[in-house]
């Protein structure tokens, strides 16, 4: 998936912008959130010394001192770290009144992050690490930004950047950030260094997941706008002529057999397949390609009776009893849906519960913080199915 809104590469285009303006601009990156918060780890707010300010940390809560932290590093050079949480003084002055506590490091913006936000800007893969914590002898290393991503070539940045820090294990370190890019996760890597830790935060942009919608219907073409609007790449596909029309789908329909067009679509666990053509005879053959083609999410429209011959088919097809079990049917959360839009609110938020691991309990019977502490899912995969989850 494509980066929360407000985090630096969702962003990117517009700091692109402000790189080429010339103006001198100061970052604040949201490194940790503990608790309650609007948003997750990695959002980011640019200020320019022009008075430019470009996306948000927090939704409202604490962008008054983020203001007040860029404003202070334009002045004076230095990157510095801040801890904003419920009840404390910090807090009061900021408006932060959600419950969580949020880290935040304030950077510069470093023209040498450019290609990286320029591959980010154009749907690439692409990642940068910011040092949120260094000895206390390497002060000046606070807030450096590095590219790590595609566009940096390996790592390069990385052997000259720590020269001369004791005891550091830069074959270690360089592991650590390379699984974050294998993994397309954001968040810290660290490593010792001597008494001391080096800590970086490592935000990772991963290009749009695969979105298969099968069968232009109305509901098919509702779950196709929907899953747009979350930033999934779409594509729509559909075998009868009349149903691959032009104008059908925003986007166009892609026209043939659909078990056979995903076997020809690169697949992975981000990616999400919905059959929503309702084809007792071809409904069985597209599910087993997509398990077949490792899609993290399989869901097929239908009743309970109509998926129980569609398993009877896929047994028959040899597919593994273990990947018929991943196949989310009937398709979505019970929410008491009917119509189409309805329908495909239904579909989403079941796509991104298994993709986010999320219980899809009502937030109102639930304890404890809103936001639980968990790895972004930005490309590691899809969650068990919920009934599975919830058996464990």
């Amino acid at each position: 998936m494509p980066c929360k809104d407000g985090a630096v590469f969702e962003i990117a285009g517009r700091l692109l912008t402000a790189l080429d303006s010339g103006e001198r601009f100061a970052v604040a990156t949201a490194i940790d959130v503990l608790g309650s918060s609007p948003h997750g780890a990695g959002t980011s707010m640019a200020v320019g010394d022009a008075g430019s300010v470009v996306g948000s940390v927090s939704g409202g809560c604490v962008e008054t001192a983020a203001l007040d932290g860029c404003a202070r590093l334009l002045r004076t050079g230095l990157a510095a770290t801040a801890r904003f949480g419920f009840g404390d003084e910090a807090a009061a002055r900021a408006g932060l009144s959600c419950g969580g506590e949020l880290d935040v490091v304030f950077h510069p913006l470093d023209p040498g992050v450019r290609d990286e936000l320029a591959a980010a800007a154009a749907g690439r893969s692409a990642a940068v690490a910011v040092v949120t914590a260094a000895p206390q002898d390497r002060t000046d290393l606070l807030g450096r930004t590095l590219a790590v991503g595609a566009a940096a070539g390996e790592l390069q940045e990385l052997p000259t950047a720590f020269d001369g820090l004791p005891d550091l294990s830069m074959n270690g370190l360089r592991a650590a950030v390379r699984g974050r890019l294998e993994t397309g996760t954001s968040g810290a890597v660290e490593s010792a260094c001597g008494d001391s830790m080096l800590r970086l935060f490592v935000e990772v942009a991963v290009p749009a997941a695969a979105f298969v919608v099968v069968g232009a219907t109305e509901y098919g073409r509702a779950l196709a706008q929907a899953a747009t609007a979350l930033g999934y790449a779409v594509t729509v596909v559909d075998h009868r002529p009349a149903f691959a029309g032009s104008g059908r789908v925003p986007g166009g329909v892609v026209h043939g057999w659909p078990h056979e067009l995903i076997e020809g679509t690169a697949l992975d666990r981000r990616s999400v397949v919905c059959v929503m053509s309702h084809d007792e005879e071809l409904d069985p053959l597209t599910i087993a390609a997509a398990l077949a083609g490792g899609a993290g999410y399989v869901g097929a429209l239908g009743s309970r009776s109509t998926h129980a011959r569609r398993v009877e088919r896929l047994v028959a097809l040899s597919v593994p009893q273990a990947e018929i079990d991943r196949v989310h049917a009937p398709i979505g959360l019970d929410i008491g849906a009917s119509s189409a839009a309805e329908t495909a609110v239904s579909i989403m938020a079941e796509v991104l519960a298994a993709r986010t691991g999320g219980s899809a309990d009502s937030l109102r019977d639930r304890t404890g913080p809103i936001h639980r502490a968990r790895t972004v899912h930005a490309a590691g995969g899809m969650a068990p199915r919920l009934g599975e989850r919830l058996a464990r």
